[in-house]
């Protein structure tokens, strides 16, 4: 025989339902954390220079990070510096010259080096030939980085073998020239474009080996 419940027991009933299911045991989450619980308080943001826009860095982060590794590739910059050298030796009569990955990784290395101070008549003294382009603005291509190095080639007798000035001066120069068409030389590396501190241009520093330049003797056979 059914029992007949007034709608207000039924309310009453269903109340202590929900009371005993709502204080049931559940199963609870357990979080993990890769430091020990007592050192997370201890993390607070930080926030980053120039103010909060809404990025924090962790306690010892640093904004600036070192720069990656330069590792020499044969892309498209250093094709151009190598065709533009070919092309130009080709006019006098000079072998063309093969790419070089530790040429070219010198070469970037020296350009570093002198990001600080963008001086172009210092050279490296290293053991192969070389040549530093500077501009202060405009960004030219590799050929006419090239170009701008032979065309010292009015200033250069090759029937006495040097330079018509001598010594040699800014606007009178001709070593960037003969590393140029150095009929020895085998190989070429290129540095790329390497920008200066304090917006002082950009650099552009090529190596060559063998090198050239050797005094007395004459660029072409």
């Amino acid at each position: 025989m059914s029992q007949v419940k007034s709608p207000a027991a039924a309310f009453l009933l269903f109340i202590t339902i929900l009371h005993h299911s709502s204080t049931a045991p559940t199963a609870k989450a357990e979080i993990r954390h890769g430091i020990p619980r007592d050192q997370l308080r201890k993390r607070n943001p930080v926030k980053a220079a120039g103010g909060d826009h809404g990025h924090h860095l962790l306690p010892g982060l640093s904004l600036s990070l070192p720069e990656p590794p330069f590792i020499p590739l044969y892309n498209w910059a250093q094709h151009e510096f190598v065709q533009a050298h070919n092309e130009l030796r080709a006019k006098v009569g000079s072998p063309p010259l093969g790419w070089d990955p530790t040429l070219t990784k010198f070469a970037h290395d020296y350009a570093v080096k002198r990001k600080q101070d963008c001086d172009y008549r210092i050279h490296s003294g290293g053991p192969y030939g070389e040549n530093l382009f500077w501009q202060l603005y405009k960004e030219s291509s590799p050929r006419e980085v090239v170009a701008s190095w032979f065309d010292e080639q009015r200033f250069y007798d090759h029937g006495k073998k040097r330079c018509v000035c001598h010594p040699e001066r800014e606007g009178c120069e001709c070593g960037h020239y003969t590393n140029v068409i150095w009929h020895s030389t085998e190989k070429v590396g290129c540095s790329g474009y390497v920008y200066c501190n304090g917006q002082k241009g950009i650099l552009v520093v090529c190596s060559y080996h063998p090198r050239g330049n050797i005094l007395g003797k004459s660029p072409l056979p």
